[in-house]
């Protein structure tokens, strides 16, 4: 028997090849790796494909340039503060022993062991009478010079103007009336001067040679020779004095009376005083024996009431002629300064005068609050050591009282720093019991000037006072005390992690600029609480800042 056999291709054969699953014969299924061998057989074009794909994107991943998405910070503006940090220990105000700085009687006291008494109110005074007297008086005077230096700032008035004229119409008045006495007084000075020296004691003295001598020997040489020299003298000067005072009439001009009436009183004067060396001549113990001289010693006497009376007047008149000039040449100057308006350098005194009497009246109220006890601070008080009635003196403690609300802290600030605080400046004060969130503000109230040192490092002491009362502080607690130097709003800064610092005051940033890494210089200014560096110059708001490499 013939059987027809069909040859086929070995491709078609394989192509057409269906999968043949490889079976086992002892479970009787097909097994994985069968089949990805039979996958692999079939489908080595399609694998080719997708080796070339996956070639091509593990190149293009490493060797294509890469694109920036790591961290950036954009560039804003914002606050600053720049701190001293140190910590301290919150503890309660000090205490308060208070006295008066005068002494006086007990006249009021407001207060008792256990009050509660808020700052400013009083708490003891004493009798105040004359202080506030004083003070009254002080204000009055002020009124009046801020008063006088008003109206010289106006200028004058009509009716001041009137009085100056009347005033200086009265005083010229006046000084004629005084120079119309002059002739008569200057006639009775020459009289009695001349009836005195020449008649008197015409039979005290000789003359001998043109020189006048004592006609009786004295037990004084040198007085004896000094009285001849003053006889003489004497007669000179009335000889001088006579020629001139014979012209003199109520007509004569002032300056005739003036020179006249001068040269009559300095013969007075010189006729007095002979009068008085002889009288001091025949009165010493050793003339006094000599009754001789007893006719002198009556005639010196009725001489001395005579020249008593010629000098009592010729003073008085001197006297109320040198008045009369005086307020004349006043009026006058007064009428001339208010007609030609208020001089400034009088403003300017009257301007002291108000000055002078503005320290007055603060004196004045400097005393009596000195009478006045008040509490510097709300508080307790805890001892009253005064009565009313009591005298109390300077210095005295009166009222002691402790402080309820007043918290501060002590802290100690190294010589580097001291410099950067002054008092009232602002702190920001956290306490561990709160925790940093919570900030208590504070301010700095005293700076010991004095250092300490504490190792090697010189420290100064710093009150630190809490502004405001806060329930939450409580004495004992530890305080953190963030003193503020430099407070900036408004300002450009960036985290110290994004600069890197080359001198105190430069610096270099990298930024994103077009999707690349660029280096860029900056100006540094204060570092702030949190590391962050103010930017002066070199950034703009807006750009986006990388980390340094």
């Amino acid at each position: 028997m013939i059987m027809d056999t069909q040859i086929v291709a070995p491709e078609k054969q394989r192509a057409e090849a269906p999968i043949v699953l490889e079976v086992d014969k002892n479970n009787s299924q097909t097994t994985p790796n069968a089949v990805v061998s039979n996958f692999l057989a079939h489908h080595k074009t399609y694998i080719a494909t997708l080796f070339v794909i996956g070639t091509a994107i593990i190149f293009f991943t490493l060797f294509s340039k890469p694109k920036i998405e790591e961290e950036t910070y954009l560039v804003t503006s914002g606050r600053v503060k720049q701190y001293v940090k140190v910590s301290g220990q919150v503890e309660a105000s000090n205490d308060a022993n208070l006295s008066f700085q005068t002494s006086g009687a007990v006249a009021f006291v407001g207060v008792k062991v256990g009050d509660k008494v808020d700052q400013d109110k009083v708490l003891v005074t004493l009798s105040a009478g004359d202080a506030q007297a004083v003070l009254l008086q002080s204000q009055a005077n002020l009124s009046s010079a801020q008063a006088v230096l008003a109206q010289l700032r106006q200028g004058a008035r009509k009716e001041e103007l009137a009085y100056k004229e009347q005033v200086l119409d009265n005083t010229k008045t006046s000084l004629s009336e005084s120079y119309s006495a002059l002739p008569d007084v200057i006639q009775n000075v020459d009289a009695t001067t001349a009836d005195v020296v020449k008649n008197k004691f015409s039979s005290l003295f000789s003359v001998s040679n043109s020189k006048y001598l004592l006609s009786f020997s004295s037990c004084d040489q040198r007085l004896q020779r000094d009285i001849e020299v003053k006889r003489a003298n004497i007669e000179i000067i009335l000889a001088d004095f006579q020629k001139k005072s014979s012209v003199i009439t109520v007509i004569s001009p002032t300056d005739n009376l003036d020179v006249t009436f001068e040269q009559g009183y300095q013969a007075a004067l010189a006729t007095n005083d002979l009068v008085g060396s002889l009288s001091n001549l025949l009165l010493l113990p050793c003339s006094l024996s000599n009754s001789n001289l007893d006719g002198y010693r009556m005639t010196l006497s009725s001489v001395k009431t005579t020249m008593t009376t010629l000098f009592s007047d010729i003073t008085n008149k001197r006297s109320a002629l040198i008045t009369a000039k005086n307020n004349f040449k006043q009026a006058s100057r007064d009428l001339e300064l208010t007609q030609a308006g208020t001089d400034p350098y009088k403003i300017q005194a009257q301007r002291a005068s108000v000055e002078q009497a503005q320290a007055q009246v603060t004196q004045a109220r400097s005393n009596l609050n000195k009478t006045v006890l008040i509490a510097p601070f709300s508080g307790v008080i805890s001892n009253v050591a005064v009565s009313v009635g009591e005298t109390v003196s300077l210095g005295k403690v009166a009222i002691s009282m402790l402080s309820i609300d007043g918290l501060e802290i002590e802290a100690k600030i190294p010589e580097v720093d001291i410099v950067k605080i002054k008092t009232g400046s602002a702190v920001d004060v956290t306490l561990d019991a709160y925790g940093k969130s919570i900030i208590f503000p504070a301010t700095v109230t005293r700076i010991n000037p004095t250092a300490t040192t504490e190792g090697t490092v010189p420290v100064y002491k710093v009150i630190v006072t809490f502004l405001g009362k806060d329930e939450r502080i409580k004495q004992g607690m530890t305080a953190n005390v963030n003193i503020v130097t430099e407070d900036k709003l408004d300002i450009i800064f960036l985290p110290a992690r994004f600069v890197r610092v080359i001198t105190t005051e430069k610096g270099e940033v990298v930024v994103l600029q077009n999707g690349s890494r660029v280096s860029k210089s900056v100006t540094i200014g204060i570092r702030g609480s949190e590391s962050e560096l103010e930017i002066k110059d070199g950034l703009v708001e807006g750009e986006k800042v990388l980390p340094l490499p």
